[in-house]
């Protein structure tokens, strides 16, 4: 592949990016997502307040300002651009041309890495900047057999400026770093080697002191930085009994389901030389699961946010995979592989405007139900404690486009001369499933559009003058309605709230903003309440309504 050629494919693939990401640059921010917002305000929030080592506060408090409230998306958006070429020059360090090309080209199509690229924290792209730095920095030296001689030096920068860097923004960056450090180990065939075990257990002793150092130096940096207060936000992670498992299974699930065919399955087809090759994103995979799953709950927190970590790796490994079965066929695919691929992916697309339930979000149990007894025709909604701000996909194209791909991976292990032509055809499924999501989150063509009509309604409420406080259910909207001075707090509909809001409520005289995504169940304390309130407006957008509630009057609702 000749140079130019090369630039241009990349370029091309970058404008894929960009289309797929820059329209949802002003989406509304959804709960945790405007806080970010607010830290950049001391006179809102006071400094310090951030949970997390002091640099993760910085960028957003710094950088915040300059690029306006309305526009931080820009933030992580712009650590992602840095991150497609990293992750392209990475690969190419590791690999080849074509293989990094393929490794971009996932990278800009996963729902996953869209949603990373554009969520205002730092779990989803700016995490995942300095992993790529200390990478390349990592594999370079790895590539010259850690000599550090002739210049070969300053690839030590990238590698320290991306460990300490990824340390300042979160604790939990000692993932990569644990990973990195069983990488060189099992390199350098450490655990063969008492001597060299010795030896290598101080070296990592030593740098653990040496980043809980500048842990605790930091503050002389950034004055603003409280330890005390962020390990006391640590510690709430740290339970071992009474954990939600139902919760922690649920997101994983929508962890997974991001994650989408087209960078879970190429795992299966991962042999012993690639795998070797990649044996440090596969390690840091390893060790994210038990770290999120296992060591600690997340059931509280957004767990699905937190489990972006695995997009850059799982971009890598199945980009690796990929390239290596495409280059190992040189035969073409027969056009009936490719037409195999469409005509299951357009079945697939066609299904979701077939009948569908909307179950509500409680309680979760049916869910559950309704996948294991198959009434796989209802809408699943998407959303997070730090975004997106919800949206619907069919269940029914969901679980179907799985176990499609399933199938033909299945068929791969059974017919391996049809590697190439059966990868083909998943390729495109998985596309497709790619596509859905992203049409989905970004303009809800299918089910509806929350952004729509959170505009919608806040335009409403601003313009209104009888409105003077509004509780906002979900928090759908809820920065929007901040900005109108109208918003007096947000409400989420689950049954171990009922007591305390009953209590609120019943001393309330407002407005509710209730954008029905998820829905509140019918039967429920939530539903009966606002059906004792005044509808003064609704809109309706696909399977998504929006609705404001006058409720200065529905006292009598609790005589």
């Amino acid at each position: 592949m000749t140079k130019r050629r090369e630039i241009f494919i990349l370029f091309l693939i970058f404008f894929i990016f960009l289309i797929l990401r820059l329209p949802a640059i002003h989406s509304p921010y959804h709960q945790d997502e405007y806080k970010w917002v607010q830290y950049s305000h001391p006179e809102i929030v006071p400094s310090g307040t951030v949970p997390h080592p002091p640099l993760t506060e910085f960028i957003y408090t710094r950088f915040g300002p300059l690029v306006g409230d309305d526009n931080f998306r820009l933030i992580p958006l712009i650590f992602s651009i840095f991150n497609f070429l990293l992750i392209f020059y990475l690969v190419k360090i590791i690999f080849d041309k074509k293989t990094a090309l393929w490794t971009a080209f996932l990278f800009a199509i996963s729902f996953y890495s869209v949603l990373a690229s554009l969520m205002v924290d730092v779990d989803g792209a700016v995490m995942p900047f300095f992993f790529l730095l200390m990478a390349v920095g990592y594999f370079k030296l790895k590539s010259f057999n850690f000599e550090i001689k002739e210049g070969k030096w300053k690839w030590l920068v990238p590698l320290l400026a991306g460990a300490i860097g990824g340390f300042l923004i979160k604790v939990s960056f000692f993932l990569p770093l644990a990973a990195l450090a069983i990488d060189f180990a099992i390199d350098k065939k450490v655990f063969l080697d008492k001597k060299k075990l010795l030896k290598y257990f101080l070296w990592v002793a030593s740098v653990i002191v040496f980043l809980i150092l500048v842990l605790f130096t930091a503050k002389f940096i950034f004055p603003f930085f409280n330890l005390e207060y962020a390990f006391k936000y640590w510690l709430r992670f740290a339970v071992f009994k009474d954990r939600g498992w139902l919760q922690t299974f649920i997101q994983f699930i929508k962890g997974i389901l991001y994650i989408s065919p087209i960078l879970l399955l190429p795992l299966l087809f991962i042999d012993k030389e690639t795998a070797k090759k990649l044996r440090l994103f596969l390690v840091f995979l390893a060790l994210g699961m038990i770290f999120y799953l296992v060591l600690f709950d997340f059931s509280q927190g957004a767990l699905d946010r937190y489990l972006q970590f695995v997009v850059v790796p799982l971009s890598i490994v199945s980009a690796g995979v990929v390239a290596k079965i495409f280059a190992s066929d040189s035969r073409p695919v027969p056009l009936k592989y490719i037409f195999l691929g469409v005509a299951i992916s357009l079945i697939l697309f066609s299904l979701q405007f077939v009948p569908h339930f909307v179950p509500p979000q409680y309680p979760k149990t049916e869910w559950l139900t309704r996948v294991l007894h198959f009434k796989w025709n209802f809408l699943f909604p998407f959303s997070g404690g730090s975004g997106p701000l919800p949206f619907y996909v069919s269940w029914l194209f969901i679980a179907l486009s799985w176990l499609a791909t399933v199938i033909l991976s299945v068929l791969i292990f059974l017919k391996r001369n049809l590697k190439k032509s059966l990868l083909v055809a998943i390729l495109i499924i998985a596309f497709t499933y790619n596509f859905v999501f992203i049409e989905e989150y970004l303009f809800g063509r299918i089910n509806g559009s929350a952004w729509k009509l959170v505009y919608e309604a806040t335009a409403f409420i601003k313009n209104n003058q009888n409105i003077k406080k509004v509780v906002v259910y979900n928090d759908n909207g809820g920065w929007e309605i901040r900005e109108t001075g109208k918003y007096e707090r947000r409400m989420y509909a689950a049954p171990q709230f009922e007591d305390s809001y009953e209590t609120f409520l019943s001393n309330f005289k407002g407005h509710v903003l209730y954008i029905d995504i998820p829905r509140v169940d019918p039967e429920s304390f939530y539903k009966r309440y606002f059906d004792s309130c005044k509808i003064v407006y609704k809109e309706v957008d696909g399977r998504i309504s929006s609705t404001i509630y006058d409720c200065r009057k529905a006292l009598d609702f609790f005589n």
